[in-house]
């Protein structure tokens, strides 16, 4: 290219750089530049007319000093120096406050990014997002730390409604920062430091109109996110180093879209992704509290990240290792003070996670980790026992079947319960089906003839199982119409999904049960956010295979008489192969490691399978 051409070149690439489009466009250190620069050519230019560079400078950066002028060039080109310094700093300004505007435009919208590390990231909206934030501000009160936690929404609306209904006193020791952006795209979630979170949680989203669209928006994103090959890399890692991400997704009850889920997130240690549905562990809950409410009370503490939950510990908590290889679990069932010992973990030597609840007759081995219930895991000690064996079996003490016998009534089909007959025998399972009653009338819900039905019916259980306003108004006029029948109220088990309505009927005075799936799904997915591993102890404890936890009656599974030491009925269960971890009252309220047994209706146990 001849020279005269290059000239020619560089300066069409000057004139455009310096067009009012370009300069409106570039970022805000640029612009800024480019006024400096054009103030100091202004201030060298014209100091030869005005005495020199420091009076040209003063003139232009204080126009007071323009009295000093002398002599018509002076004031003639001083003037010409103030009205240029004048514009040129109304540009700074004008620059600054537009930026100004447009960092506050970007944080209300969700659009700046997010550079720290170690946070939780959530990735769309639903009514359980809010109780998930309540659960890890307790877990984080409790620990005394302040917790990120990062928002993604892919729509802005849904970014000006959250800040709308924020409260930053609800969420005292949570860092929340709201985020907006195309959760298609990948550089949505690098701008949001996704390698350094330490928990993802993708939340089935409520702005579709049916489960299926909800799914697939949910799969795309978790598609987005595996194909991602550094990212997926990043997850596999982890995994195999023993502190894997902790990554959830939710999705509805089609099967299709829990396997493609799995699959999309299988690797050899395990997947990497815990896929929640309704229809697992959460609705396998629920469904044994048509059983018996209490089982809904049992996983609702647990799952709280306040009170008595499950933990995983590494034996190095307590000393050399050495001391506990090949000591049986039955001694070390009695060897720890401030939790309950409940089985042993273990990585294979593929990496594969396995648990082992109620280890009787195992032994603990190198690699082993304990599972506790407690309260508080700093309190757990260890004190060798002077355990020789445990007491023989006694008659007066039966261990329960995992199938009970009750008559239930189910009212509507709101819910998908299917699996509630893996927990009633076969005589129950035929009652059930002839009292399950669903109208396509909503008025039939309350005909005299159908709530005298349910009245005589003599059931042990009266599960209403309809939307919210339905199972609402039901609940209701059946307190209403037996307010003075203390124990048909607590035959009532209301099933909601709306926290507000279940908080309406979840008082002393009404004296029913009601059984909140969205805040039982809501704790499960903050245990989740925080101990991967235990999806698979949930799953065990929630399906009939494995362990399960079991009750007691006294008076028919262990006379009253033998309640009076804790240690000593630990022992008495122990022989059993049964783990005792707490007392039931009259009223159904659970307490978890409860050490004094008065008014104790049932015993509330760990047993693996129907033990014999």
């Amino acid at each position: 290219m001849p020279f005269l051409d290059k000239i020619r070149f560089f300066s069409r690439k000057i004139k455009r750089f310096l067009s009012p489009e370009r300069f409106a466009l570039a970022p805000i250190w640029i612009q800024l530049i480019a006024i400096f620069i054009t103030s100091a050519t202004v201030i060298f230019l014209l100091s030869p007319f005005l005495g020199g560079l420091p009076s040209s400078y003063r003139i232009f950066a204080d126009p007071a000093y323009y009295a000093d002028a002398k002599g018509p060039v002076q004031i003639a080109t001083g003037l010409v120096q103030v009205i240029i310094g004048l514009v040129l700093f109304s540009f700074i300004i004008s620059v600054l406050s537009a930026a100004l505007i447009k960092l506050i435009e970007n944080i209300k919208s969700g659009s700046l990014p997010y550079k720290k590390g170690g946070h939780i990231l959530f990735v769309n909206y639903n009514i359980k997002l809010l109780m998930i934030l309540d659960q890890i501000n307790i877990r984080a009160r409790e620990k005394g730390v302040l917790e990120d936690v990062v928002l993604l929404f892919h729509e802005p609306a849904k970014v000006l409604a959250f800040r709308a209904q924020f409260d930053k006193r609800r969420w005292e020791n949570l860092d929340i920062f709201i985020r907006q952006g195309d959760v298609m795209s990948f550089q949505t979630f690098e701008r949001l430091s996704i390698q350094l979170a330490k928990a993802l949680v993708i939340l089935s989203p409520d702005d579709f109109e049916n489960s299926f669209d909800s799914d697939n928006f949910n799969l795309k994103i978790l598609t987005n996110l595996t194909n991602n090959l550094p990212f997926f890399n990043h997850l596999k890692e982890r995994q195999e180093k023993g502190s894997p991400v902790k990554c959830s997704i939710e999705l509805s009850t089609h099967q299709d879209a829990r396997k493609i889920a799995l699959n999309l997130s299988h690797y050899k240690s395990g997947n990497l992704f815990a896929v929640i549905t309704p229809g697992d562990v959460i609705g396998s809950i629920i469904a044994r509290a048509k059983v018996d409410p209490v089982y809904y009370k049992v996983f609702f503490e647990i799952l709280s990240a306040d009170g008595s939950t499950i933990h995983f510990i590494d034996p190095k908590q307590f000393g050399e290792i050495s001391k506990f290889e090949q000591m049986p679990f039955e001694q070390l069932l009695f060897s720890f003070k401030g939790g309950t010992l409940i089985g042993f973990s273990k990585a294979d030597e593929l990496g594969n996670f396995q648990i082992d609840l109620c280890s009787f007759g195992n032994r603990f081995s190198k690699g082993c980790w304990f599972i506790f219930l407690t309260n508080n895991v700093k309190q757990i000690k260890f004190q060798l026992s002077g355990f020789t064996k445990l007491p023989d079996k006694r008659n007066d003490i039966i261990p329960p079947k995992e199938e009970v016998s009750k008559r239930i009534c189910v009212i509507g089909d709101a819910w998908n319960l299917e699996n509630i007959g893996d927990f009633i025998d076969r005589k129950s399972r035929k009652a059930l089906q002839e009292s399950q009653h669903v109208f396509e009338s909503k008025a039939d819900y309350f005909s005299e003839e159908f709530l005298q039905k349910i009245q005589e019916g003599n059931f042990d259980n009266i599960v209403v199982n309809l939307d919210d306003e339905l199972g609402f108004r039901l609940t209701m006029l059946l307190v209403a119409a037996h307010k003075d029948d203390a124990q048909f109220l607590t035959k009532i088990i209301t099933i909601l999904g709306d926290p507000v309505t279940e908080q309406l009927l979840n008082t002393t005075l009404l004296g029913c049960n009601t059984v909140l799936s969205h805040k039982l799904s809501s704790r499960y997915i903050a245990q989740l956010a925080f101990q991967k591993n235990l999806e698979q102890i949930f799953s065990e404890l929630a399906f009939t295979e494995g362990s399960e936890f079991n009750l007691l009656e006294v008076g028919k599974h262990i006379s009253s008489d033998l309640l009076k030491d804790m240690d000593e009925v630990k022992r008495l269960l122990a022989a059993h192969e049964m783990i005792y971890l707490g007392t039931v009252n009259e009223e159904k309220n659970v307490v978890l490691e409860a050490e004094i047994f008065q008014s104790t209706k049932q015993l509330l146990v760990l047993s693996r399978g129907e033990i014999t």
